[in-house]
């Protein structure tokens, strides 16, 4: 047998035995983190139903349950303010004879003022071309040297300013006709605001620069602006529930009403008392300018859409005796 048949090569060396891995810990138990209490103060679901039917019979604003975070927080800066405990004893005030007063109050904090000057600048513009100047050559030819408009939901004042420049822009101002604007909203401190005419930038942040040049006052330290007189000299504001009948009888006759973002806030049954309320004081060939969103289907027996002023969102009285169809 040669070498080279009986030769068997040596066994390779054995692989070193790897390091052996570190023993992993047993694992351990993580308790869990303690839940930490909410600071958002939460309506009881007892008491959610009598504060929207309050704020429904004082105001006619709706608050369905979904609403019921957002009501409990104006609710409880009203109860912080007074000093009281909580809902409970809040609402046995409120209820209470010497707690009417305070219903005012409650209307300011739900009230949603959220507004600024030039809001929806394209339905403004429409007003102006299909509304505006047209009705005022009428009421010339028809030797009427009045013209009033009234917003029916002033707020701080930033919608009524903004008709009362457009007015002045147009040069409408002394040109034989008196313009007369009316503000009118529930919330008494959203008026004061707006007879103090003092504003923000992000109030004033869609006015044409030279408009806000020729027409407001800045002061630099406070980084505010404050509408010139003779705008204010044309605007008067009022505080007043829109579902109040004599109270909107009291206001007079508009040749152009602005109701725009209002009526989203009302069901059915108060939208048709504000819509009577509203054209009960609107001249026969008088205009309503509603919000984009808003809906009167349900009242069509009372204000239809004017569909030769469809950029403008506007609405005129229906004809006398139309009749009220189910929806």
């Amino acid at each position: 047998m040669s070498f080279l048949s009986s030769y068997k090569p040596p066994a390779a060396p054995a692989a070193p035995a790897a390091p052996a891995a570190p023993a992993t810990p047993a694992a351990t138990s993580v308790p869990p983190r303690p839940a930490v209490p909410s600071t958002r103060p939460q309506l009881p679901d007892s008491l959610f139903p009598r504060y929207a039917k309050m704020i429904y019979d004082l105001s006619g604003m709706k608050f369905d349950q979904n609403k019921s975070y957002f009501l409990a927080s104006k609710i409880d800066n009203r109860v912080k303010a007074l000093g009281l405990k909580g809902f409970d004893d809040y609402l046995a005030y409120i209820e209470s004879p010497s707690g009417r007063s305070e219903s005012a109050f409650l209307i300011d904090e739900v009230s949603i003022n959220e507004t600024f000057f030039y809001r929806h600048e394209p339905q403004l513009q429409a007003f102006l071309q299909e509304i505006l100047l047209p009705l005022t050559f009428a009421r010339k030819t028809q030797r009427q040297t009045k013209f009033r408009i009234w917003s029916a939901a002033a707020s701080t004042g930033d919608e009524l300013y903004t008709l009362a420049l457009m007015i002045k822009d147009a040069g409408l101002l002394n040109q034989g006709m008196t313009f007369e604007l009316v503000g009118t909203d529930i919330s008494h401190e959203a008026l004061k605001k707006a007879r103090e005419g003092v504003y923000k930038k992000y109030n004033i942040r869609n006015i044409p620069p030279a408009v806000l040049t020729h027409n407001f006052k800045h002061d630099p330290a406070t980084e505010t602006w404050r509408i010139n007189d003779d705008m204010r000299a044309i605007c008067r504001f009022q505080e007043m529930n829109l579902m109040d009948p004599s109270r909107t009888q009291a206001l007079g006759v508009f040749d152009v009403i602005f109701c725009r973002n209002v009526l989203i806030y009302f069901d059915d049954g108060s939208k048709e008392q504000v819509v009577k309320n509203m054209c009960s004081v609107l001249k026969d060939d008088g205009v309503i300018l509603l919000g984009h969103s808003e809906n009167v289907y349900s009242q069509r027996h009372i204000l239809r859409p004017d569909k030769t002023r469809t950029a403008s969102i506007a609405h005129i009285k229906a004809p006398p005796g139309t009749l009220k169809h189910d929806v």
